[in-house]
């Protein structure tokens, strides 16, 4: 349900934020909120907390779990920074990295990241038996490898974890390919999206709802007729908008409910607006398709 006779969502209610301070100044920190969705934890370091992956958790147990789930996830957080990790040795460390994407507002400017697509960022991470945590740019730069070598040898442990899945399905009469896995890392394998899928000249749209999931809609635009293309393109991006969003709003994990547009490795971002009930594409994605079209 939505507008003015919505039911208000349980879980945001205050008691989630009030039991993350709880737990937060039991381990020694305070809580200050940060842009978006997010609390910093500030004590022995500095940890960003989502409190809307909070949320998500929270809405798949009884409510009398919440102490214990909230315990839970702000301690797993806390001892991921915390445990004593020698990372001093680069040889036995570059085993343990790999890259995840992250929503562009958890970037706290300690954090060894860089631009993944608009809205988004890729972290070098350390990904142990117990728990995956940030690396900081402190961290890197005392290793012998640093800057774009060190994203990409993270890069290639991920794609050595092997692939993800890949169903195809219909979505509202649109056919997408869903690629998926139980991993933190699944979206880092858009770098690499060519690989998984047959994509022509005109790219794919693309979108990155939360930490396990893609969606893809190869744009094949077989139609002769300019207008027929358009509105093949308009009916992928409207299934595929919907879509994003409810996977955001459902996570767990969740990193973007935008539209991107995959052509050549690289992801733009599609602000969609509606005129009526009708979905409009942005007018330079719909020129550059005229374009494609014209050559090809």
């Amino acid at each position: 349900m939505s507008g003015r006779h919505a039911r208000p969502d349980p879980v945001d209610d205050g008691t989630l934020d009030s039991l993350l301070v709880l737990v937060a100044e039991s381990l020694g920190y305070s809580c200050h909120r940060a842009p978006g969705e997010v609390v910093i934890l500030e004590g022995a370091k500095r940890l960003p907390v989502s409190m809307r992956d909070l949320r998500q958790l929270a809405r798949l147990v009884p409510r009398d779990d919440w102490p214990a789930l909230v315990s839970d996830h702000v301690t797993t957080i806390v001892t991921a920074m915390e445990e004593p990790l020698d990372l001093s040795d680069f040889d036995l460390a570059q085993h343990l990295l790999r890259t995840r994407i992250y929503p562009a507002e958890a970037d706290n400017g300690v954090l060894a990241a860089r631009p993944f697509a608009p809205g988004l960022i890729e972290v070098v991470v350390v990904d142990t038996p117990t728990s995956v945590r940030t690396v900081s740019t402190e961290e890197m730069n005392g290793w012998p490898v640093s800057g774009d070598a060190l994203f990409m040898l993270g890069r290639a442990n991920v794609r050595g974890d092997g692939p993800l899945q890949v169903d195809e399905q219909d979505l509202g009469g649109v056919r997408v390919s869903v690629l998926h896995g139980w991993t933190f890392y699944a979206v880092t394998h858009l770098a690499w999206l060519e690989e998984y899928l047959s994509i022509g000249p005109y790219g794919a749209l693309v979108i990155a709802p939360n930490r396990s999931l893609i969606v893809a809609h190869p744009l094949r635009l077989n139609e002769g007729c300019p207008r027929a293309r358009y509105r093949a393109a308009v009916a992928a991006a409207n299934e595929l908008q919907a879509q994003a969003h409810r996977a955001y709003e459902e996570g767990p994990g969740s990193l973007s409910p935008h539209l991107y547009w995959w052509r050549g490795g690289e992801l733009t971002y599609l602000e969609t607006r509606y005129e009526g009930d009708s979905l409009v594409l942005p007018e330079e994605f719909s020129s550059v398709l005229a374009t494609l079209a014209a050559e090809h």
